[in-house]
């Protein structure tokens, strides 16, 4: 079932209202009619600890993002499930959030096999979800790593101890914290509580979003399962200067252009910022029927007109 919630009234930001939609699991987001700006943020899933004494689950990457868009047009959203493997990505906009990697055992006498944490990419901010710590096999579980978000990196997971054959009153490696919200924290990695060591101290699963479970150990405790990602996508609903001003919008005196940009409705007060195709500004300035073009490649091209503090997003063609 695909978990999807809209928000239609969210915050009041400059005037206008800010809505988003928030995918938990995969499915498909279209650009509304009237927006050209949209945010993405994004979390991967969190690994699963390894059972039997294994390392926590490697935390979920993060990365955030400001693209320009069409209206109408689709875009893919896969999200993945704790443990999957899977990144939290946006398909045609170049961003994703990498999974955290699942717990594994090594040989006694080391302690390892934490899961690396994902990494983000794309966008303007990335950051990398805490590794999860190392389990002694047989014995401990490590801690998950903490899923990295908008504040910081996720957080390390916990090592556990080595036995020495008594110490059983251990909670196995601790958990890593998240990096900011929407990340989640890690899950314990799982002890012994009694000395004749027969009680288990569980693991404990990675939070939502994008945590490391944390470890299991060797008396029947299972590794921890990751948290799932999230996918937020965000738009100020009213961003079109005509709309905002009941005034009539700026529209292009043709398209493709040759060497010239002309408006029509133009006022002679906006300010401009021409983009290419992957949202870089290659010129910024007012007047910008007296800029000459001619040294633009073939190509698309965006152009933000900013007027009284509205905005509107035009697609320029060459």
């Amino acid at each position: 079932m695909k978990h999807l919630l809209t928000l239609s009234l969210f915050t009041l930001l400059s005037g206008s209202l800010l809505a988003q939609v928030i995918f938990t699991s995969s499915g498909v987001f279209v650009v509304p009619a009237g927006v050209d700006t949209i945010t993405c943020e994004l979390v991967g899933a969190g690994g699963n600890g390894g059972t039997n004494g294994a390392g926590g689950g490697g935390g979920g990457g993060y990365a955030r993002g400001t693209f320009v868009v069409s209206p109408g047009t689709s875009y893919s959203i896969v999200v993945g499930t704790g443990g999957s493997g899977l990144a939290t990505i946006v398909g045609g906009l170049g961003i994703l959030a990498g999974a955290g990697d699942n717990g594994t055992s090594v040989s006694n006498p080391n302690i390892g096999g934490g899961g690396a944490g994902g990494v983000g990419l794309g966008g303007q901010v990335a950051r990398t979800g805490g590794a999860g710590g190392g389990g002694y096999h047989t014995y401990f579980g490590g801690g998950g790593g903490g899923a990295a978000g908008a504040t910081s990196n996720g957080g390390v997971g916990g090592n556990t101890i080595v036995w020495n054959g008594n110490n059983c009153l251990t909670p196995g490696g601790s958990a890593g914290v998240a990096g900011g919200a929407p990340a989640g924290a890690g899950g314990k990695g799982a002890g012994f509580t009694d000395p004749n060591c027969t009680v288990t101290d569980p693991e404990g699963n990675g939070v939502a979003y994008g945590g490391g479970g944390g470890g299991g150990n060797g008396i029947g405790s299972p590794g921890g399962i990751g948290g799932g990602g999230i996918c937020i996508i965000s738009w100020n609903s009213a961003s079109a200067i005509g709309d905002a001003q009941g005034q009539s919008a700026p529209a292009l005196l043709s398209n493709p252009i040759i060497d010239r940009i002309g408006l029509r409705n133009a006022t002679g007060t906006e300010r401009y910022e021409l983009l290419d195709a992957v949202g870089k500004v290659i010129w910024a300035g007012s007047h910008i029927e007296e800029q000459d073009f001619a040294f633009l490649q073939a190509g698309t091209y965006f152009l933000r007109v900013f007027e009284r503090g509205a905005q509107r997003t035009l697609k320029v063609l060459k």
